[in-house]
C-alpha cells in the first residue's frame, strides 16, 4: 500500500488592508447612511480597534466623516468630488461626441478625446477611422504629459505657474527615440505650440504613429481637455498635420464655446 502524501491545505488569502478599507466604504448605503463603529465592525466582522483604524485612515482623506455629537460615520466630500469628476467625464464625452464625429468624418483619421490626470494624459473617448490603414489608441489609455500631441496640447495651454508645476513632475523617459526627453526642448516645444495653437508629434510614443491636438476650454479658461487626430505616420506627415491643425483648433473652439467660453474673457 503506498503511503499516501497528505497535501497542504491552502488558506484563502487575507484581505489587504485597501481591500478593508473599500468594504468599510461599501457598509453605506441608502438605507443606512450613517453607521455606529460597531455596527460597521459587525459587518465585516472585524476587531473594533481594526476597524476604526479603517475609519481613522478614511477620514484623513475625506472619504468619511464622524458626527462628534452622536459619534455616527457617514460618506465624505471627497467621494462626491470623486463622483463628480466621473460625472463630468460622461457630461463631457456626450458633449463633445457629435463634435469628434464630424472631425472624423472631415480628416477620415482617428479622432481621440484626452484629459489630464496628474503628470499624465488619459484617453476617454475615441473614434477610430473607418480607412484599413488606422492608429488607435483605445479608451482608457495613459500616456506620459511629455510624450504625443495630446499630453502637450493639455500643458501649451495652463497657466504659466501650473506648467512648471507639472514640468517639475516629469520624468522625461523615451518611448521612441522621437520622445522629447530634454526639459528645455520640451519647454520650446510647448511655446510653439501655445503660439500655433496646436500641438504636433510623429513617432514620439509609437514609432509609426501621428497626431496633431488642440485645447478644449472650460467657461473659466482652463484648458480642461485636448482633442486630437491621430492616424500612421506615412499618412499624416508634417505637412498633412499643418492642415490638419487648423480643422482641429476649429472644432475644440466650437466644444469650448459650448462649453460656455469666450475667447474674448482671457
Amino acid at each position: 500500500m503506498r503511503n499516501q502524501l497528505s497535501r497542504p491545505t491552502r488558506t484563502a488569502p487575507r484581505p489587504s488592508s485597501i481591500e478593508k478599507a473599500v468594504d468599510v466604504l461599501f457598509c453605506f448605503d441608502l438605507h443606512c447612511p450613517q453607521l455606529r463603529l460597531v455596527d460597521i465592525s459587525q459587518r465585516l466582522g472585524l476587531h473594533k480597534s481594526t476597524a476604526h483604524r479603517l475609519l481613522s485612515l478614511l477620514r484623513k482623506k475625506g472619504l468619511v466623516v464622524v458626527d462628534p455629537a452622536t459619534q455616527l460615520y457617514s460618506l465624505g466630500p471627497a467621494l462626491v468630488e470623486l463622483a463628480w469628476i466621473v460625472l463630468r467625464q460622461q457630461d463631457l464625452r456626450s458633449l463633445c461626441r457629435p463634435h469628434l464625429e464630424k472631425l472624423r468624418q472631415a480628416t477620415n483619421e482617428t479622432v481621440s478625446l484626452n484629459i489630464r490626470m496628474g503628470n499624465r494624459r488619459v484617453c476617454i473617448e475615441e473614434l477610430p477611422s473607418d480607412q484599413e490603414v488606422k492608429y488607435s489608441q483605445a479608451m482608457g489609455l495613459t500616456a506620459p504629459l511629455h510624450v504625443g500631441a495630446p499630453g502637450k496640447a493639455l500643458m501649451a495651454f495652463l497657466p504659466a505657474d501650473e506648467r512648471e508645476r507639472v514640468l517639475a513632475t516629469l520624468t522625461l523617459e523615451p518611448l521612441t527615440p522621437e520622445t522629447i526627453t530634454d526639459l528645455a526642448a520640451l519647454r520650446t516645444e510647448l511655446n510653439r505650440t501655445q503660439a500655433r495653437g496646436y500641438a504636433m508629434s510623429i513617432g514620439e510614443r509609437s514609432p509609426w504613429a501621428a497626431a496633431v491636438a488642440a485645447p478644449i476650454r472650460d467657461r473659466s479658461g482652463q484648458t480642461l481637455a485636448a482633442v486630437s487626430v491621430l492616424g500612421p505616420s506615412h499618412r499624416l506627415n508634417a505637412k498633412v498635420l499643418k492642415e490638419l491643425g487648423g480643422q482641429v483648433i476649429e472644432v475644440a473652439r466650437e466644444i469650448s464655446a459650448a462649453l460656455g467660453y469666450s475667447a474674448g474673457e482671457t
